[in-house]
């Protein structure tokens, strides 16, 4: 007999490609989450944050939320951990849609975890279906490093590091979590933070992700199950004395993904020996690819690409007409979201802070150089050039110096002397001299 814990994590409802959204793919996948989730009848779901990608989620976007999670809710108790892409007045607002606006009063089916204070830290307890066990989850939200909500009674923490604090706000989770802990009560850690060691994607927000914010893995809670959120690649995480995992974003998230495989974890626990873990990898959504090479190197791979979101990086030896549609008619199935054209040379070398200014090339430099990479050469870049110098010796439309012709007006009208004004470069009509000039 085992308590079964099914574990989701970062679905990062509304996140886009360039200008594409994915309503479709994340539709198709929290689907596919939902169906696994039934046939593996869990006791418990996690979901170990980020449920959108952004603070200000889109009305369709908490309704897709919604619909998934009580769908995962009539199949069984779900806790939903925040994210930092997760805010607490939207997962309140979700709260309420998922009662009925407020109808039901019952014991919920999901539950938000979105307090870290000693006295909000959730941790909930749920029986399994047999009664044999029962699942004890300690739920600890996502703590951003500079808004570090949490009550210390020692002021000397005050200059404690974020892995200290986080060590601190861990321990007072498993005293909660492991307060009168009977023989066959099962201990599920529940978090959203990145331990280190952990391998990031790079689509998690880089701050997020820095060595100086990650979590000892050490101190983490002693527990039967660690169901782990922020790293979008599913992982195991070693050296923490229990198993613990990242379950993973359900779609890839952007193109440093590319190779990662996508799943959810169903765990089964006991007391007292290593859980079985099973990861079932998931099918929908469409792949992230990245192409390089030549015209003919991307001819060759175009045919195993199929549906997929792909960039494309093109070795040429000079310009190319028509790459676009070109590349568009060799990958007829996939959609095209960034093309990068590299021609050998075309690199410049980066000047250094040390480069004198008697070295730097002049604009005209620059004009005639790019000028001529385009094919521009003879009598029409000779044209080209006298006529960007003749623009260089016009006066600069913006620029509100005033002439000699405005200092004597302006002079006239208050009436002040006129001796004092240079008429250098005043405009005379035919051959007049100063003395036609009025003063």
């Amino acid at each position: 007999m085992t308590a079964r814990v099914f574990h989701t994590s970062d679905w990062h409802l509304g996140r886009q490609i360039g200008r594409h959204r994915r309503d479709a793919e994340f539709d198709a996948v929290l689907a596919e989450i939902v169906d696994i989730a039934a046939d593996f009848g869990p006791d418990v779901i996690v979901h170990s944050g980020d449920l959108f990608d952004g603070h200000r989620p889109s009305l369709d976007d908490m309704r897709r939320a919604a619909r998934a999670l009580r769908r995962l809710g009539d199949i069984a108790p779900v806790v939903v951990v925040a994210g930092n892409h997760d805010t607490r007045h939207v997962l309140s607002f979700l709260e309420f849609m998922l009662s009925d606006l407020g109808a039901r009063t019952d014991e919920a089916r999901v539950r938000f975890a979105t307090d870290a204070r000693p006295d909000g830290l959730l941790v909930a307890e749920y029986p399994t279906a047999e009664g044999e066990f029962t699942v004890r989850v300690g739920a600890l939200p996502y703590l951003h490093p500079n808004r570090f909500a949490y009550d210390f009674a020692d002021p000397v923490t005050a200059t404690a590091t974020y892995a200290e604090r986080m060590r601190a706000v861990q321990a007072d989770v498993y005293r909660r979590l492991a307060r009168d802990r009977g023989p066959r009560d099962v201990l599920v850690f529940a978090a959203h933070l990145f331990v280190e060691g952990a391998t990031p994607s790079y689509s998690e927000r880089q701050i997020s992700i820095e060595s100086d914010y990650a979590a000892t893995a050490t101190s983490l809670p002693l527990v039967d199950y660690g169901a782990l959120g922020h790293i979008h690649k599913p992982q195991r995480i070693d050296g923490i004395g229990f198993t613990g995992r990242y379950a993973g974003s359900p779609l890839q998230m952007d193109f440093g993904e590319t190779r990662d495989t996508k799943s959810v974890v169903l765990a089964e626990i006991a007391p007292g020996r290593d859980p079985r873990i099973e990861i079932v990898p998931l099918e929908s959504g469409r792949r992230l690819v990245k192409l390089v090479g030549t015209l003919d190197q991307i001819r060759t791979d175009a045919g195993r690409v199929g549906d997929a979101w792909v960039k494309v990086a093109v070795h040429t030896d000079g310009p190319t007409l028509r790459l676009a549609e070109t590349l568009a008619e060799m990958l007829p199935k996939a959609t095209i979201v960034g093309i990068d054209e590299i021609r050998k040379g075309a690199e410049k070398q980066i000047l250094d802070r040390g480069t004198a200014a008697a070295d730097l090339p002049s604009v005209e430099d620059i004009l005639r150089e790019y000028l001529s990479e385009g094919r521009v050469s003879g009598p029409v870049l000779d044209h080209v050039m006298t006529t960007f110098a003749d623009l260089q010796a016009d006066p600069d439309p913006i620029d509100r110096t005033t002439c000699c012709e405005e200092n004597l007006l302006a002079a006239a009208i208050d009436g002040r002397s006129l001796d004092s004004i240079d008429r250098a470069g005043v405009l005379t009509v035919g051959h007049s001299t100063d003395s036609e000039v009025p003063r």
